[in-house]
């Protein structure tokens, strides 16, 4: 059942007062984002789309993570979602796991990046090492 509050919004210079509703979340266990809402989520967590395919993971978990508690989803009178958290009075207009999973898609990226220098470094010195050995005497 959804509720209503008033909050006050500050734009700009003045602040102005407008209806919210406070929504309840609803969990669809048999939920499955479509591959063109995670590739969407993908790109605006920064990803770079084919590169990162293999972090798309990320995007669907993304998609799929619950609201964490005491935040609820809010809705106003011009039918705008934002989030509220009824204990710090914080609110966004964000998802507030967005900011986990798009450092959790940064550090996997780096992760990757590291390891494709390392083994580029590796196959450079290997390959240093195969000039600098000498040629075996090859008999007549």
């Amino acid at each position: 059942s959804a509720s209503l509050i008033y909050a006050l919004f500050d734009v700009g210079v003045s602040l102005q007062a407008v209806m919210v509703t406070v929504l309840d979340e609803m969990v669809d266990d048999q939920y499955e984002p479509s591959k063109d809402d995670v590739e969407e989520y993908a790109a605006w967590l920064g990803m770079d789309l084919p590169e990162d395919d293999e972090l798309l993971w990320i995007a669907r978990e993304g998609l799929m993570a619950p609201l964490p508690k005491p935040w609820k989803p809010c809705q106003t009178e011009d039918n705008d979602i934002f989030y509220f958290n009824f204990e710090t009075g914080e609110s966004t207009w964000d998802h507030p796991c967005d900011a986990r999973y798009r450092q959790m898609y940064n550090g996997k990226k780096r992760e990757k990046k590291d390891r494709k220098e390392k083994k580029m470094e590796k196959e450079k010195a290997e390959r240093e090492r195969e000039q600098r050995r000498p040629l075996l005497d090859v008999p007549n």
